[in-house]
């Protein structure tokens, strides 16, 4: 467990240390930034000659809400990059000429960001952030609401934007209390690049987006938070995120933590001239179950977001460690996994996208170079146990838990019934995992009782083979042998599945685990969707 005067360090930093924490700083880059970017389209838009010269009279605060609006910045973007490279802009130049225009009247006379101007009812996040919720109705005469509107539709297909009401916006804000309760440096300094909150439902249609895990950048299966790097400032959060105060706190910071990322991307060099997602080494998540539909990992920009946003939330689970017991009372109490292990899990995380980020630092421009020493720099001198380099296994063990506990949560359901093949699938992937659990275990020389253990509980599915069984006893059994599995390779230290395997030098003990783990997710694949 981290210190309390070590996570205030941490805090410090990751909120304060100039070029990659401070707020300020990086708000200064990015007005700085879309002055440019302006300039460039003057003769493209009398929009933007508009917004510039409204600008030149404006104060600080004010040239952070008018510049780091989100329709705003999308306008200010597309169109510049449609000039650059001689692209067909997706709106019509008289739309993005509207917007900038609209901009600019209203930087002379309102007190509120632009696109917030069309809002009925202005929500604010909290009474120390700029941050607004995006609320419906909005005004009959809406230029930004309505050019936001068509942005958000042609961005998300499945999604719909929605007025959070009752029990959803109480959670948000409360959330946003707590978050700044928790941490009262990096909330702030994390939330002062969010400009929009919008929480999202889900299309009631077939191939709509169903809320469950994290996905950034597009709204796959599984939506639960996300950020689009083509809309800057704005958080998407879905309501099944909303549930409790503790919750909704992380996934703000989660998001938050991606949209500054998005202002550093855009004000310093994190990234090679020459750099092409599409071309990009790629780094495998091992906690993330693979998917036939989904690349083989993430490219370099992908694992560097999500390697600051893990530091973060290594400390923001650390202070829920330490604090939950004396804020439930105002917050309620903790629902989710247990924070301690949260925040080793988020520390192992990225530690291991760090290491591997590190193999390929040439492909990082001067300033991600940089920024990768400093991530690491917190890692190390605050991850009060970090797994040796290069080890993985325990990364994909999570997965393999989390598997279950999702298998198990569709059994407690009133349609848990399935099919005799769902069954004889159950059982097939139990004896592979036995197996592949055997293997790790006389490689690493761990104690044999545990294979006893795993040997008996092998009788036992071949017995149900023979018997047919109905898939809720196959279930059951399945459960009890990822319970035995994890009894048996949890206490396995992590340097033990670097060794590596008998009679196959070139390969590792973490790779039976991993071949093991990745071999059940495809065989249960249906199982785990629904």
């Amino acid at each position: 467990m981290i210190t309390t005067q070590a996570r205030r360090q941490m805090e410090e930093i990751l909120a304060g240390d100039r070029p990659f924490g401070d707020c300020d700083y990086i708000r200064q880059r990015t007005h700085l930034h879309y002055r440019h970017r302006l300039l460039l389209l003057k003769e493209h838009s009398k929009g933007a000659h508009l917004l510039l010269t409204a600008q030149d009279d404006a104060s600080g605060d004010r040239h952070h809400q008018v510049l780091g609006d989100p329709a705003v910045r999308v306008a200010t973007d597309t169109w510049l990059s449609a000039v650059r490279g001689g692209r067909e802009l997706p709106w019509p130049e008289e739309e993005l000429d509207a917007v900038l225009e609209t901009a600019a009247a209203q930087g002379l006379r309102a007190t509120v960001p632009p696109l917030a101007e069309g809002a009925a009812d202005l929500v604010r996040l909290h009474e120390a952030a700029g941050t607004w919720v995006w609320s419906e109705p909005r005004a009959e005469v809406d230029p930004l609401g309505e050019f936001f509107r068509r942005v958000f539709s042609a961005s998300f297909q499945g999604l719909v934007l929605t007025s959070p009401g009752g029990r959803v916006r109480e959670t948000l804000l409360r959330g946003a209390e707590l978050l700044h309760e928790l941490c009262p440096t990096l909330a702030p300094s994390a939330l002062s690049h969010v400009h929009l909150v919008v929480v999202a439902g889900k299309k009631s249609s077939p191939g709509s987006v169903s809320p469950g895990s994290v996905s950034s950048g597009s709204a796959s299966p599984g939506f639960a938070s996300l950020t689009h790097p083509r809309i800057p400032g704005v958080i998407f959060l879905s309501p099944a995120v909303l549930g409790d105060a503790w919750q909704a706190a992380e996934y703000l910071l989660h998001e938050a933590m991606h949209v500054k990322f998005t202002d550093l991307e855009h004000t310093h060099s994190l990234l090679d001239e020459d750099y092409d997602a599409a071309a990009s080494p790629l780094i495998r998540p091992h906690w993330n179950r693979a998917r036939p539909e989904a690349s083989e990992g993430w490219p370099l920009d992908r694992a560097l977001t999500v390697s600051h946003v893990y530091t973060t939330l290594a400390l923001f689970h650390s202070t829920v460690a330490a604090r939950h017991a004396e804020l439930a009372g105002r917050y309620g109490p903790i629902t989710g996994a247990d924070p301690a292990r949260q925040a080793r899990r988020s520390f192992d995380r990225a530690q291991y996208l760090l290491h591997r980020l590190g193999r390929h630092a040439e492909r990082l421009g001067a300033g991600g170079r940089l920024f990768l020493r400093w991530l690491g720099g917190i890692n190390e001198a605050f991850d009060p146990s970090p797994a040796p380099e290069g080890a993985y296994a325990h990364l994909v063990l999570d997965l393999y838990e989390r598997e279950a506990d999702t298998i198990r949560r569709a059994l407690s359901r009133p349609d848990a019934g399935r099919a005799d093949e769902d069954a004889a699938g159950l059982r097939s992937a139990a004896r592979q995992e036995i197996s592949g659990c055997l293997a790790v275990l006389a490689a690493t020389g761990e104690p044999s009782g545990q294979g006893h253990e795993l040997q008996d509980q092998d009788r036992v599915l071949t017995e149900l083979e023979s018997s047919g069984a109905s898939f809720r006893d196959s279930a059951e059994a399945f459960l009890r042998t990822r319970n035995l599995v994890l009894r048996a390779l949890g206490p396995v230290p992590p340097a033990a599945f670097l060794s590596p395997v008998p009679h196959r030098p070139e390969e590792t003990v973490a790779e039976i685990v991993r071949a093991m783990v990745e071999e059940s997710g495809r065989r249960l694949g249906a199982l785990l969707e629904r």
